[in-house]
């Protein structure tokens, strides 16, 4: 997981030009509301180049933003720097999540625990969570759910922009339900030619059941489990999970 991120930090908002961050913030607003969490300090976990932090902030919340990536944490202060109330940023694992203090609530979003390919460590990043989540603080996340995973297996892609090109290519066993994509981007120099970037991504499917085992496991309690920000609960047709579980 390490070695993820590198590569695609400077291009990252540009490859995923259609992420509906405000839509996500509003929702987890939206969440934190109907929940009446406890105050006002946010944590967003996976905070890549800091658009969810950045929007958190903008509807009110002070934040604290954590990536693995220092290279997306560089981004993420930069695209936050004229904030009046600026986020704290720390450079951490979601399996060794250490804060000086407690939070209200936390996100994590667009599939970063998927990253995590180890039960034992979306146990322990559940379990740090819980550790630092005050009671009546509200996890709000999403997963890519097995269905998803299992669609996208063989399929490839391209994108293209002025002096940028890249390329995917998916896979995914249902056995160990592992899933691979590696990311080929060709990025045009001064002088005309491009030159080739490589990263290789991996993820592990977890299923509805088994993320509702721990998050129990863990002192939470399920609150509503949905496929979109419009809160329509989820169905076995559903390619996305979004949680919100409450800190007993």
């Amino acid at each position: 997981m390490d070695e993820q991120y590198t590569m695609l930090a400077r291009h990252y908002d540009t490859l995923t030009f259609d992420v509906d961050y405000a839509g996500y913030a509003a929702f987890a607003d939206k969440l934190f509301q109907k929940h009446k969490i406890p105050g006002n300090l946010i944590l967003e976990q996976a905070c890549g180049t800091g658009s969810l932090t950045l929007e958190l902030s903008q509807l009110g919340y002070e934040m604290i933003a954590s990536d693995l990536s220092p290279d997306m944490l560089v981004a993420a202060q930069e695209k936050c720097a004229e904030l009046e109330q600026q986020p704290v940023f720390i450079c951490q694992d979601m399996c060794e999540l250490d804060l000086y203090g407690t939070v209200d609530g936390c996100v994590c979003a667009l599939d970063s625990l998927n990253y995590l390919t180890e039960q034992w460590q979306i146990k322990r990043a559940i379990k740090c969570v819980s550790m630092f989540l005050n009671k009546g603080g509200l996890f709000v996340f999403d997963v890519k759910t097995p269905k998803m995973f299992a669609d996208l297996d063989g399929v490839s892609a391209l994108w293209e922009e002025d002096g940028l090109f890249a390329a995917w290519q998916y896979g995914y066993d249902k056995k160990s339900m592992r899933a691979a994509h590696a990311v080929d981007l060709f990025e045009r120099q001064d002088n005309g030619s491009y030159k080739r970037y490589g990263e290789t991504h991996y993820q592990r499917a977890y299923t509805r059941e088994k993320i509702e085992e721990i998050l129990e496991q863990n002192g939470f309690r399920i609150a509503g489990v949905y496929k979109d920000y419009a809160m329509h609960k989820a169905d076995d047709k559903t390619d996305r999970l979004y949680f919100a579980a409450v800190k007993k």
